[in-house]
């Protein structure tokens, strides 16, 4: 019996070892080759008002694509950061384009009503988490001014300030 509890623990080890292994990976590259560096793939999508926004409409800022989803609990708690950060340095070229990949807009529509975010809030219809290669939420990249990405980060993204810092 306590080879068993022994070896389950084992497991359980590995297990947490592995997850934190992947929710602290901040630099590394997604499964489509995505990673600092390299160009971020341009996309089209609509907010919830229905206009349509594109990446390279912000060529010349500096960007923070975010993917997440009102359903998901980290994606709850990083928002207020990231609305603080915005407010601050949004008159010196940065932006946030947040993904929602939500499959229904109330959610969503209720979610910014409620967090009072005022950065474009858009809906991945058209699946771009895939060309991404977005495995877990939230997941961000940062993009600098030229269009190519500075940083993935898959969870929370706690040092967004500092990384900001860096590339504005």
């Amino acid at each position: 019996m306590s080879k068993n509890i022994a070896y389950g623990l084992g497991i359980l080890l590995v297990a947490l070892l592995l997850y934190l292994g992947l929710v602290t990976n901040s630099s590394k590259t997604t499964p489509t080759g995505l990673g600092p560096g390299k160009p971020a793939p341009d996309f089209k999508l609509k907010t919830l008002d229905g206009k349509e926004v594109s990446l390279s409409d912000y060529r010349g800022k500096v960007v923070l694509i975010n993917f997440w989803a009102t359903w998901c609990p980290p994606c709850r708690e990083e928002m207020p950061l990231f609305k603080r950060v915005y407010e601050r340095y949004k008159n010196k070229g940065f932006e946030i384009l947040a993904v929602s990949t939500d499959t229904s807009v109330d959610p969503v529509k209720k979610f910014v009503k409620e967090y009072r975010l005022d950065f474009p809030v858009l809906l991945d219809t058209d699946n771009i988490s895939s060309l991404y290669g977005i495995q877990g939420l939230p997941t961000s990249f940062l993009i600098d001014r030229e269009g190519k990405i500075v940083k993935v980060r898959l969870g929370k993204y706690k040092e967004i300030e500092s990384d900001l810092k860096k590339v504005l």
